[in-house]
């Protein structure tokens, strides 16, 4: 346990001393990790730190009531494996190689530690957990899964809140551990890490799926946009999926299949409309062409729209 105060010390040498003390602390915990801190030296710093193994995995808590602060972790090993970072209080930039992510209280962030972590404080003071993966268990776990990294999560809901709260139960009782205990909770821990990066991909991947197929029912649609019977059964037909995917697929992206069509025959008509070689059409004639049925359902939507009545358009172009 690290506590750490310059109440007593006078202004200038705080953060120099901070530094080398945190440094020396962690260095004593991981042989293989360095610490620097940069902070300003009028600041009256009040820092704690803790840091303890769980089996194979390194842990460690460090709270700093400074404002606007600095500090960087380096690895000397070339393969040190995964980190699992959550930031409890504050608001901090978290940097890894060339990744920068902005965390708030309740996100974390599973990085690849090969060679720097550092911690931007935007915040008056701040909270991190860390739980670091070393690579020999990293691999073994992770061996024919594909995991995410560098993204941030949230603990609101899912895996992420499973694996925050087992982050917090752990902090708060590792005291009373017994060696048996710790070796489970290795396992659980580590297979949680794992699986929450996992759970991302395979988010990531359903979401490029119904993105590619609303792409797709999309294409579709367009080849039909000008013809009258157009309907979600005939999309659906062609794209070899229920009525019901299509709704939904157009549902989440925040429109419904026909708000989709009605603005683009809108933007059609629009395009002919201030197009002069279209000047020999009616507004009629392009009204119906491009789907609308009834004059004064295109020219209320038109003007939905666009702010101005049909005519207006074609005759300000």
């Amino acid at each position: 346990m690290l506590n750490f105060s310059t109440s007593k010390m006078p202004a200038h040498g705080r953060g120099s001393e901070y530094s080398k003390i945190l440094g020396e602390y962690y260095s004593a915990i991981e042989p293989d990790r360095s610490v620097v801190a940069e902070v300003r030296e009028n600041d009256l710093l009040r820092a704690r730190s803790a840091g303890f193994t769980i089996g194979d995995l390194s842990c460690s808590v460090h709270r700093c009531n400074s404002p606007m602060h600095r500090y960087t972790m380096r690895h000397k090993s070339r393969h040190t494996g995964y980190s699992l970072e959550m930031v409890t209080e504050g608001e901090i930039i978290l940097i890894s190689d060339d990744v920068e992510l902005h965390m708030k209280p309740g996100d974390m962030a599973f990085v690849h530690t090969m060679k720097v972590l550092e911690y931007h404080v935007l915040s008056e003071g701040s909270k991190t957990i860390g739980f670091h993966l070393p690579w020999k268990l990293a691999s073994a776990l992770s061996f024919g899964r594909k995991v995410t990294l560098d993204q941030v999560f949230s603990r609101s809901s899912g895996i992420g809140a499973c694996v925050a709260s087992l982050m917090e139960s752990i902090i708060e009782s590792h005291r009373e551990l017994s060696p048996a205990h710790c070796a489970t909770l290795q396992t659980m821990m580590a297979e949680a890490m794992v699986q929450l990066g996992t759970s991302s991909h395979e988010d990531s991947e359903a979401k490029w799926a119904r993105a590619e197929l609303l792409e797709s029912l999309k294409a579709i649609a367009l080849g039909w946009l000008h013809d009258l019977e157009l309907t979600p059964a005939m999309v659906a037909e062609r794209a070899g999926v229920s009525v019901r995917t299509v709704h939904r697929a157009f549902q989440s992206s925040g429109e419904t299949f026909w708000s989709w069509v009605r603005d683009r025959r809108l933007e059609r008509c629009h395009i002919e409309l201030t197009t002069p070689s279209f000047s020999r059409h009616s507004i009629t004639e392009i009204a119906f062409r491009w789907g609308f049925g009834d004059l004064s359902t295109f020219d209320r939507n038109f003007r939905k729209r666009y702010g101005v009545a049909p005519r207006m358009a074609r005759a300000s172009a």
